[in-house]
């Protein structure tokens, strides 16, 4: 409740092998549904899209929807959020040191590579900021639709 001074965030992913709605508009859903229902007011929801990893990987692939999840993935694909995916700004850094392009990278054990540092003791702003960022087919995830990140969309 805004008298609190307390700021309560809530993250919305889908259920399934979808792509989350307009991060707007089921905002705007839930803010309605939960204050009717609950009495329970939220500042801001975040949609997060379910990045093609660890044990989402799994269920796509048990469940037989792997290819239709990836290129509903890359169909979707974004050239306004590509620009602003938080590899391009952000770093990961594991508890060996190592760096990564994100935290998902860091996941599937992808450090930073092609010539910059790699490792945080080595760090260097100005090769970090020009590297070329490690890239798979999860990233289709940050790069479809309005795009996904820990703050929700980017776009």
């Amino acid at each position: 409740r805004a008298d609190t001074g307390l700021s309560l965030n809530l993250v919305y992913n889908p259920v399934g092998a979808f792509l989350p709605p307009k991060q707007d508009a089921i905002e705007a859903q839930f803010k309605k549904e939960l204050r009717t229902r609950h009495g329970v007011e939220f500042n801001r929801l975040y949609t997060i899209t379910n990045m093609p990893i660890s044990r989402f990987l799994e269920f796509l692939v048990e469940s037989g929807n792997y290819d239709q999840y990836m290129t509903r993935l890359a169909n979707a694909f974004n050239p306004a959020a590509a620009t602003g995916v938080m590899c391009r700004s952000t770093l990961s850094v594991g508890w060996d040191g190592r760096l990564y392009d994100c935290d998902f990278n860091q996941m599937l054990d992808l450090p930073v590579d092609h010539g910059s540092p790699s490792h945080i003791r080595d760090f260097d702003l100005t090769q970090l900021h020009h590297r070329r960022i490690v890239t798979r087919n999860h990233c289709y995830g940050c790069t479809a639709g309005s795009g996904s990140s820990c703050g929700g969309t980017v776009t």
